[in-house]
């Protein structure tokens, strides 16, 4: 018996080895690769290492999909930029990578156990199947079909996560581990922001999604944008998940896990003051009102915990308002460039494309292509060189789809905030707590969107919160009921 067990363990002894002497080989042949190629390689040559480290294999790509969320590692087989809202490029990212790897996982479970383990989830599924459907549609009228499938790839992939990662949420302790994993992320992003302000300058990490930008004259960078690659985009990621935080800090038993929420907050506070997102701003504070004023009428939760959670956020907010206070001022009282007033003249634009294509729009991601056609406005002529697409979600989806895009856009919004406000009355503190975090957060998404111009549908992020949305509405009834 003991020379059987000898034998094993030369074996598994030699076959670590040269995996070992394989994996090394592999890394200094990674390491002559071009630009991003090596380190992505180096990654995927790590990765199966690393996963088999997790206890439960489905959790671990759960965690995985859910950090890659802010990170834009891929690898892109076109990049044409003409001023669109929407996507830019078509290739294949790490996340996509994992999104795969669960389903595959989801599907050997299921054939292995022999187990049902599938949701549709309706309510949600619907109207985000036909918005994807209008966009689609808009290919047979669209100047630019390029443009349009790029976007249309984007928003398929953000669907197709959206479905898996619903259906791989399938307890309380997986909502959990995913929260946990997105407030990291605040955290991460926050603290990416301030070293970005402290050293002025972009800190090297295209890799991972950061902006290289030339300060150029001014010296410094005067926003920052994390690993999101621009200061609007970092300022709707944080403020979907700031909410999120303070709902995690009251959930969580431990201290060590209370303390990680709360500052994941300060630091991600700290980073929605410094992207100057104006929007983002009212976005955050209206959703930490909402989030306050639904807590106070939710029973799971005693008045004085949310009292002296309030006052923690205002002190917070106080002490983040103070050391970025000039940061604040600069970008509600100095000079602006005309980007106020030069967003007048984009929302007339706007209403000239809708009025002139109100069913179908222009095609998905082709707002830019003819837009200057429709710049004929007294002031918009002050404006000659708009390049960019209206500030605003809403006309910018009404520009590119039509009121027929526009109205499933906003059925799905609304079924989604609807549903939420249905899981309030769960007895599970988790879920109830959990839905009104979400729900903040989106309501500062929607206020953002009036002045922001970022398309949601191939948004991951978004998508993302769906899911845990619609995992919320159907968890098991011993778990909730909604």
């Amino acid at each position: 018996m003991q020379t059987a067990v000898k034998k094993m363990l030369s074996w598994q002894a030699a076959l670590f080895l040269a995996g070992g002497l394989l994996a090394g080989f592999l890394v200094i042949r990674f390491s002559d690769l071009p630009g991003r190629f090596a380190p992505v390689a180096i990654l995927a040559l790590a990765f199966p290492f690393v996963a088999m480290m997790a206890t439960d294999f489905r959790r671990f790509l759960l965690m995985a999909v859910t950090l890659s969320l802010p990170i834009a590692l891929d690898v892109n087989f076109k990049h044409l930029f003409e001023n669109q809202a929407g996507a830019a490029t078509i290739g294949v990212s790490v996340r996509d990578v994992l999104v795969v790897l669960l389903l595959l996982w989801w599907i050997v479970e299921t054939v292995a156990l022999k187990k049902r383990s599938f949701h549709f989830f309706p309510r949600i599924t619907v109207p985000a199947f036909l918005y994807l459907e209008a966009c689609i549609l808009t290919l047979l009228w669209a100047p630019r079909s390029d443009l349009a499938i790029m976007e249309i790839v984007q928003m398929s992939k953000a669907l197709i996560l959206y479905f898996i990662v619903a259906n791989q949420l399938r307890s309380e302790d997986d909502v959990r581990l995913v929260l946990r994993v997105l407030t990291a992320t605040v955290l991460l992003e926050g603290a990416l922001a301030i070293l970005q302000l402290v050293s002025g300058r972009s800190l090297a990490l295209d890799l991972l999604g950061e902006m290289q930008v030339d300060t150029g004259e001014y010296g410094r960078l005067e926003r920052v944008g994390g690993t999101l690659g621009h200061p609007n985009r970092l300022a709707m990621y944080l403020e979907l998940l700031l909410p999120l935080c303070f709902g995690l800090s009251l959930l969580e038993k431990k201290r060590g896990l209370k303390l990680f929420a709360g500052l994941s907050f300060g630091f991600g506070l700290a980073g929605m003051i410094l992207t100057g997102s104006r929007g983002g701003w009212i976005g955050v504070l209206v959703a930490m009102l909402l989030f306050f004023f639904w807590l106070v009428r939710n029973r799971h939760v005693a008045l004085g915990r949310i009292l002296r959670l309030a006052v923690f956020f205002l002190i917070i907010l106080s002490s983040v308002g103070l050391l970025f206070s000039e940061t604040i001022e600069n970008r509600l009282f100095g000079e602006d460039y005309n980007s106020a007033i030069g967003r007048i003249p984009m929302f007339q634009i706007a209403w000239s494309i809708i009025k002139d294509h109100p069913f179908g729009g222009v095609g998905i991601n082709n707002y830019a292509v003819d837009m200057r056609e429709y710049n004929d406005t007294l002031i918009g002529r002050r404006f000659t060189t708009i390049a960019r697409p209206v500030h605003n979600m809403y006309l910018l989806i009404a520009g590119e789809t039509g009121l027929l895009g526009l109205s499933l856009f906003l059925w799905l919004l609304i079924v989604t905030l609807s549903t939420l406000v249905n899981c309030f009355r769960s007895r599970s503190a988790l879920v109830s707590i959990s839905a009104i975090s979400i729900l903040a957060g989106l309501c500062a998404f929607s206020i953002h969107g009036f002045v922001d111009k970022h398309p949601p549908g191939g948004n991951a992020q978004f998508y993302l919160l769906l899911a845990l949305t619609a995992a919320l509405y159907v968890l098991p009834d011993g778990e909730t009921v909604c």
